[in-house]
């Protein structure tokens, strides 16, 4: 009995130190450009689920051999800044009135065939007039239709300025002093780039829509009744052309991503805020090249998984807001699952500007 024992635990204990490795190798997979191994990129996409069983090896342990708590621990533990851009937990905040209120959100046509439309009024539209954000940045917005014109009208009543370009829009009670598109490698995406004042700063505000992976309906339909069903080989089967269309975004979003890290870069030390569709993972090579030098909101002070992409079988955060660490801190950030008027959910965010640092007297 004794000598099974020890060759479970030895089994266990194996398993345990794979899962770990598959962990790290996802964290370093990061720093990969999806450039040059599109494939190996996908890697990151089994974070959660490679965490999770971790955390599972840490209750097993406490369980049945509590002196192996350490493995996995450690596992997670050198992974921390990866779990907690993932899964983070921070104590509530209130912002204060002086905050500054960013949403993002991919607005999906402003809600599609599925809006609520009426000769007055879209939800969607409803929904981000009444929010009283300083600054709504949104992707895939649709053209100058008369329900268009009418709110853009109402938001200008409201005292904010307003930019569109190329299905990227954004909204500010902030002066917008300049705007223009980056030219990135993209089939349809954009990004929008806005010069804000904001008091004595010029600040450099990127509304980005990055590579999307294009699964169509009729891929992602095919995928979610194979989970649903439990057809091992029709999962497969299925799962080959959602590789397929991830493998040849994956490229696209690396090089954009290099691209709005150099234009960072070079107006750095000013002020930065980088919002929108990354259609990328808290755990991916964008997010991370893209967070060298900006704060993640929702990781500061977010909570949970925060999904943004509602789409069933893909629950994951694929939307962000980045700024500059040195301006502002985020006091309270969330995800409002409550609207589900597009494919994705809202983001909000505050940003509470920092008391600049002064000289201490000689």
């Amino acid at each position: 009995m004794k000598v099974l024992k020890t060759i479970a635990v030895q089994l266990f204990t194996g398993a345990n130190v794979a899962t770990i490795a598959l962990l790290w190798i996802c964290c370093l997979v990061t720093y990969v450009s999806p450039a040059h191994f599109p494939r190996l990129s996908l890697l990151t996409l089994l974070f959660p689920f490679i965490l999770i069983t971790n955390i599972a090896f840490v209750f097993f342990w406490l369980i049945f051999k509590v002196k192996r708590i350490w493995l996995p621990l450690l596992g997670i533990g050198v992974c921390y800044t990866f779990v907690r851009d993932y899964f983070p937990i921070n104590l509530p905040t209130s912002p204060s009135d002086s905050a500054l209120h960013i949403v993002t959100y991919n607005c999906h046509g402003f809600g599609g065939s599925d809006a609520n439309i009426d000769d007055e009024h879209n939800t969607i539209m409803d929904y981000l007039a009444e929010s009283h954000a300083d600054i709504i940045c949104l992707q895939e917005t649709v053209g100058d239709t008369p329900h268009h014109k009418t709110f853009r009208k109402k938001m200008e009543e409201r005292g904010y300025a307003h930019f569109q370009m190329k299905g990227n829009e954004v909204f500010s009670q902030l002066p917008i002093l300049q705007g223009d598109t980056v030219h990135i490698p993209t089939h349809s995406n954009a990004v929008t780039r806005l010069y804000l004042q904001d008091g004595a700063d010029t600040l450099l505000l990127l509304n980005v829509h990055l590579e999307s992976n294009r699964l169509t309906p009729a891929v992602k339909s095919a995928y979610i009744d194979a989970i649903k069903n439990h057809e091992r080989d029709s999962m497969s089967k299925e799962l080959e052309p959602v590789i397929n269309l991830l493998t040849v975004a994956a490229p696209f979003r690396a090089a954009q991503a290099d691209t709005l890290s150099s234009l960072i870069e070079r107006w750095m030390p000013r002020p930065v805020i980088v919002c929108g569709d990354f259609n990328d993972t808290p755990v991916s090579y964008s997010l991370r090249l893209l967070s060298r030098h900006l704060v993640n909101a929702y990781s500061e002070s977010g909570n949970g998984l925060g999904v943004t992409f509602k789409e069933r079988g893909f629950p994951v955060r694929i939307d962000h807001v980045l700024f500059s660490g040195d301006r502002w801190s985020s006091v309270a950030t969330h995800v409002d699952h409550a609207f589900s008027a597009s494919d994705h959910y809202p983001l909000h965010t505050y940003l509470q500007r920092k008391e600049p640092k002064t000289e201490k007297n000689q």
